[in-house]
């Protein structure tokens, strides 16, 4: 018996259930198409992730030798070597299930390069989304693979995704074709319907959340600390984190890891959600282009944004045009601690900025966004809205 007709083969590393942001952007965008019109060819991330959102679409999980992580290992130190191993893969499931299309969703260099090389033997059309910049951002084998395949790909593929207006802009004049633009996006569910009354009693409170890591915030996490020691409403700092720095647990200061439900109570009861960017980043396209995750989680919690990030960044040319944070795009950290005072004392500027944020956030519904990806799939429905 022939297997069962798919519309989309989906190329990607991680899938849902998963907690990382390609897994969550995956999720918002998915979850809202044909389920049965799907097949993913994915790995998993070490160790495996098993909680979180899922989605019914078919699944085929690459590993080498059913180690989750040795796969992880071999596609940080040699993707070249899984290329092949993951096109036979992709080649066999498009061939039993009448694939019509491949979409290739980076990051994981040898997922999209296999995919690529997939369509071509197919014949088939390819989609390719890039939720962070390849060669930019990639060095060792990863970065070598796209010196090597990545204008390719762009110019094999009809159908291009970036997740910033400036990724855009960048891929378009970089391989001379036309990208178009899928955002971070939000589940409309979650926004609310009016703004959250803002916070009177108790201590002020600053919070951060995800991972804290040098080439995409550390020194600007720093100096928050440092600011928050200058202020005059001294609000306490709140870490929902993974993993603490050295120095800042020498200071006395200590994180706490808690899962999502804990972390959007977190967020609705916190005075100020900082939103920070590097300034000294050994990657800096990677932050100029980049527009944190969890930023969209900031947006739908009803609480003000303090976003401190360079001045020629995505996330400070957004924060300014959509008015949903204060913003400071200068590494001082009294200028910062004069903006963690205004942000606590000014009652009216808070509901400026939460206003405009939930205003901001609807823009972004993943109902809608998931539309435009399945057209550019030949999805022949409207999907429900």
């Amino acid at each position: 018996m022939e297997s069962e007709s798919k519309r989309v083969l989906i190329s990607t590393w991680v899938f849902p259930p998963a907690s990382s942001g390609t897994g969550i952007i995956l999720y918002e965008l998915l979850r809202h198409l044909p389920q049965e019109q799907m097949i993913a060819v994915h790995s998993l991330g070490y160790p495996p992730l098993l909680l979180g959102n899922s989605l019914d679409v078919e699944q085929s999980v690459f590993l080498v030798g059913g180690s989750a992580k040795w796969t992880v290992r071999l596609m940080r130190r040699a993707p070249q070597l899984l290329v092949p191993l993951i096109r036979r893969r992709i080649v066999r499931l498009a061939r039993s299930h009448g694939v019509q299309r491949i979409y290739a969703h980076f990051p994981a260099a040898c997922f999209v390069v296999a995919a690529w090389q997939a369509a071509k033997q197919l014949d088939l059309p390819l989609t390719v989304y890039f939720d962070i910049l390849w060669e930019e951002n990639y060095t060792g084998p990863a970065g070598a693979l796209a010196r090597k395949y990545e204008k390719r790909i762009f110019q094999y593929a009809d159908r291009r995704f970036a997740i910033t207006e400036f990724a855009v802009e960048h891929l378009q004049k970089k391989h001379g074709v036309d990208v178009q633009l899928i955002p971070h996006l939000v589940d409309s569910s979650q926004i609310p319907s009016r703004p959250t009354q803002l916070l009177t009693d108790g201590p002020a409170t600053m919070h951060f959340c995800g991972g804290i890591y040098e080439k995409m915030n550390k020194d600007s996490i720093f100096r928050m600390v440092k600011a928050v020691q200058m202020t005059k409403s001294h609000p306490v700092l709140d870490f929902c984190v993974p993993e603490m720095p050295a120095e800042l647990l020498e200071q006395g200061i200590v994180g706490r890891y808690v899962n999502h439900k804990e972390l959007r109570k977190a967020q609705q009861e916190s005075t100020i959600l900082y939103l920070p960017q590097a300034f000294s980043s050994p990657q800096p396209e990677m932050v100029r282009r980049n527009f944190p995750t969890k930023a969209m989680d900031y947006l739908v919690s009803g609480r003000p944004i303090l976003v401190h990030s360079p001045s020629d960044s995505y996330l400070t040319y957004l924060a300014r045009r959509e008015g949903f944070a204060l913003v400071v795009d200068r590494p001082d950290q009294s200028e910062l601690a004069e903006a963690i005072d205004r942000l606590i004392e000014d009652q009216e500027l808070q509901r400026q900025v939460v206003d405009r944020g939930l205003t901001f956030a609807k823009s972004r519904d993943s109902r809608v966004w998931a539309q435009e990806l399945w057209q550019a799939m030949g999805g022949e429905r409207r999907l429900p809205v």
